[in-house]
């Protein structure tokens, strides 16, 4: 029974510099496409944006009416003059081999339709991993106490 538990213990602690690694990649290639992301939005590019996110993608922001698709969040781009100064390092946790949720905390300021925005915020993104890219398919804003 030693033997056996010795055996697997090996075996795990073996593969996890491997598993370390493969997620380690997944993180870099999350964080890359968050950044694409950002550039998008920054940029305006409806192109870049519907590349980046899968085609039923929800966002949810304080600011907006309600929730919204990705033709809702482009046409809302002229809108939109926000600036995000990151507050926390991101974290990812996996969900499963294809999916993994992206937290951090930011702030955001600017203006949304001509109204201020100031405030601090958690923000949550939930990617999928289709063909080898992660795509972005659901966001969520809520504020936080500064």
């Amino acid at each position: 029974m030693i033997n056996s538990l010795v055996a697997l213990l090996t075996c795990v602690f073996l593969a996890f510099p491997a598993f370390a690694e493969d997620h380690l990649a997944d993180v870099e290639a999350i964080d890359n496409a968050v950044g694409q992301l950002d550039e998008a939005f920054a940029t305006d590019d409806p192109e870049a944006l519907k590349s980046l996110m899968t085609k039923d993608h929800i966002a949810v922001l304080p600011f907006h009416r309600g929730p919204e698709t990705v033709e809702q969040m482009i046409a809302g781009l002229s809108k939109t003059d926000i600036k995000q100064t990151d507050l926390s390092e991101p974290s990812v946790v996996f969900l499963g081999p294809n999916s993994a949720m992206r937290t951090l905390t930011a702030k955001f300021e600017g203006s949304y339709e001509g109204e201020p925005v100031d405030m601090t915020v958690f923000i949550t993104s939930i990617l999928f991993q289709d063909e080898g890219k992660w795509l972005e398919s659901f966001y969520q804003v809520t504020p936080i106490a500064p």
